[in-house]
């Protein structure tokens, strides 16, 4: 009888542990537009200089719980930790495991390091080095931030080693550490430890972490975030985290259903049921087993067995859900579906892809983030059309940069360099909008969403005037109220701009928005072409200003800051900012304007085209010598050869395969012709 009820304790013992609550953590990336890194108007709880050091006890602005206890206040550490033991009067800064009893209680731990506040001097500017706090949104939904900025390690140089990082509150009881980025080496213990010690949850790294999110970028969308609940964690949870649905498939097309699921689930997700249904339609379901998605925050990507389509056009609500986790129960059903909508029409049109891309000489990123996405779109030839805005940072920034470079920055809640937009989403495939990290494949998915609009462009110039003209033909109507006609005017090549990254050329650089960056509304019909035509002189002289700084920006009231007038050319680009979708773009030729009298009076033919290696130039006229040009879709000259009526032939076996244009001058006339390399 005594060894059966020792078993019976063992057995109570061993089930009460199984299922004791403690902290769990996810790992996201990415915070969401209400944290603020460099947010303005907190509360610095400790300045820098201070190499070791608690603050003074600050109190939290709502009620909150700690391992199921109430607590009120609390102090900071510059080694990157809070206590909730007020009594407590030194900060240890040596940090070790957080089951070690050396570890402080009834503390959160950020990033515990020895580290140090100590401001950041660079130039004329000095960057405070603190620890703020601050709150956001609104009862009882707020969010209590406790914020290390430009923490350093205690004995490395700042250039070198420094890193920015956060605990938020939230009102709900759980709470999220956010690691923002950094330079350096850091060893650093993150997690949770109880008010006795008994209990503590370390991130996986600890205590030998170095900083998160991304090296030195302070795009909020890199960051590492560490969610923590406080409970027990279900064995099977689902979440149905996103549903990708196209806005446009034509009518008789199949629409693919896709999406991703993240398991918070404590055990490793290996089956679930998948369906949808359209406009309340029978569900469709498929069977999904044999997976291996990891607990507590591993993704899916999922794509229905069974496509939709449909002969009839108009729009269309779709619920997408999951369920029967592992065949079992799932610990929270109020997250397992998403409703969505699209629109079936009678046709598309190939989209040709919008680049934007916010750039600058003083930014060391920029330039290996301008040569990749060239690398990318050299092999899409006739596929895109790219703008480069020249931004007013880092430091004192690029000189080219204008009062429209600041608006469309702001349109899109940029927040770094080099921020690449494509169709006018910031969100196109990379865990960031860095233009280092486009991809062929990421140009391939968003050259696949069809178009419902055509384009064409027309561009020409007299003097400095600038007149670009065209039509736009939608297949289907659009939300005309928020539909706008955008028009960039942009040079080619530029040089005069170069400071201190390495660059020493810059292509398709924005000058002028016609008739402004807000671009002009336009109301759209299907089948209805609609013309549009916008001017804009060029006032003044050329000035190079001294660098991208509000008080230095080129004035085109008065002045401009145009290279080259013959380099100019134009994007057109139609985006509906309700969204900020881009919907359709089109380029006028990259070579300034070409007179058809003066092709005809020339007489320029090129042969054999398509390419192989050499090609013959051919023109008429009286004269018997002429230059000819052949720059890549870029803008770049890649030959330069003088020629005559009688042998013009040209050499063309180092050109990789793609488009050019060949221009050719004779007696102060220019023509211009396509040429495509193909082998």
């Amino acid at each position: 009888m005594k060894k059966q009820l020792l078993l019976m304790i063992g057995a109570i013992l061993s089930f009460a542990t199984v299922y004791a609550q403690d902290y769990y953590y996810f790992k996201f990336k990415g915070t969401t537009s209400e944290y603020v890194m460099n947010q303005t108007g907190a509360t610095v709880l400790l300045n820098g200089p201070s190499s070791s050091a608690l603050s003074p006890e600050a109190t939290l602005p709502f009620a909150w719980n700690f391992y199921g206890q109430p607590v009120t206040k609390f102090k900071a550490s510059t080694a990157g930790y809070i206590t909730f033991d007020v009594t407590q009067t030194t900060s240890k800064q040596s940090n070790v495991a957080l089951s070690d009893a050396a570890a402080p209680n009834n503390s959160i731990f950020a990033f515990w390091d020895d580290t140090k506040l100590e401001p950041i001097t660079q130039g004329a500017n000095t960057f405070p080095s603190d620890i703020r706090t601050w709150t956001y949104g609104t009862a009882p939904n707020r969010v209590f931030v406790i914020q290390w900025r430009l923490v350093q390690t205690s004995t490395g140089a700042a250039a070198t080693n420094v890193t920015y990082y956060a605990i938020r509150l939230k009102e709900d009881n759980t709470f999220d550490i956010v690691l923002n980025y950094g330079f350096g080496t850091f060893s650093a213990s993150a997690g949770t430890r109880n008010a006795d010690g008994t209990s503590s949850k370390a991130i996986t790294g600890t205590p030998n972490m170095n900083f998160g999110g991304a090296n030195g970028s302070y795009d909020a969308t890199a960051s590492d975030v560490y969610k923590f609940t406080y409970g027990i964690q279900a064995a099977n949870e689902p979440e149905l985290t996103s549903i990708e649905l196209p806005k446009y498939t034509p009518k008789n097309t199949n629409m693919s259903i896709k999406g991703v699921i993240t398991n918070y689930g404590a055990q490793s997700l290996s089956s679930f049921k998948l369906k949808y249904a359209v406009d309340g339609g029978s569900e469709v379901t498929m069977q999904l087993s044999g997976l291996n998605v990891a607990a507590s925050g591993g993704t899916y990507a999922f794509t229905h067995n069974v496509p939709y389509t449909s002969p009839t056009i108009g729009a269309k609500n779709i619920v997408v859900s999951i369920s029967d986790p592992n065949a079992g129960v799932d610990g929270d059903l109020t997250n397992n579906s998403k409703s969505g909508s699209f629109t079936i029409v009678n046709s598309t049109v190939p989209r040709k892809v919008l680049h934007e891309v916010f750039t600058s000489s003083t930014c060391p990123p920029c330039k290996p983030g301008n040569e990749n996405l060239k690398a990318v779109l050299d092999f899409k030839v006739g596929e895109w059309t790219a703008i480069k805005y020249q931004v007013n940072f880092p430091g004192t920034g690029d000189p080219y940069y204008t009062s429209e470079v600041a608006t469309r920055f702001s349109y899109y809640g940029a927040s770094f360099a080099p921020w690449l937009t494509i169709d006018g989403a910031n969100n196109w495939g990379a865990t960031s909008a860095n233009a280092n990290s486009y991809t062929e494949a990421m140009f391939d998915a968003k050259k696949a969403t069809p178009s419902l609009a055509s384009i064409t462009a027309n561009y020409s110039i007299k003097g400095k005037t600038v007149t670009v003209s065209g039509n736009v033909t939608p297949v289907q109507s659009f939300a005309n109220s928020t539909m706008r006609l955008r028009i960039c005017v942009v040079e080619k090549v530029t040089s005069k701009n170069v400071k201190n990254n390495g660059e020493s050329e810059f292509y398709s650089v924005m000058k002028k928005m016609l008739p402004n960056a807000s671009g002009t509304t336009v109301s759209l019909a299907a089948g209805t072409a609609v013309p549009y035509t916008q001017s804009f002189t060029f006032p003044g002289e050329y000035r190079l200003p001294t660098n991208g700084q509000t008080a230095n920006i080129i004035n085109l009231a008065t002045e401009h800051s145009v290279e080259s007038f013959d380099n100019l050319y134009a994007i057109v680009f139609l985006q509906d900012d309700a969204d900020k979708t881009v919907w359709q773009s089109e380029t006028t030729t990259p070579l300034g304007p070409v007179s058809v009298t003066e092709i005809n009076e020339l007489g320029l033919n090129i042969y054999p085209n398509p390419s192989k290696g050499n090609i013959n130039v051919t023109f008429g006229g009286n004269s018997s010598n002429g230059s000819v040009r052949i720059v890549d879709m870029n803008g770049k000259e890649v030959l330069a050869q003088t020629i005559n009526s009688l042998n013009g032939e040209i050499n063309c076996e180092n050109l990789s395969n793609g488009l050019y244009f060949v221009e050719l001058t004779v007696a102060g006339k220019t023509a211009t012709k396509k040429l495509n390399i193909i082998r």
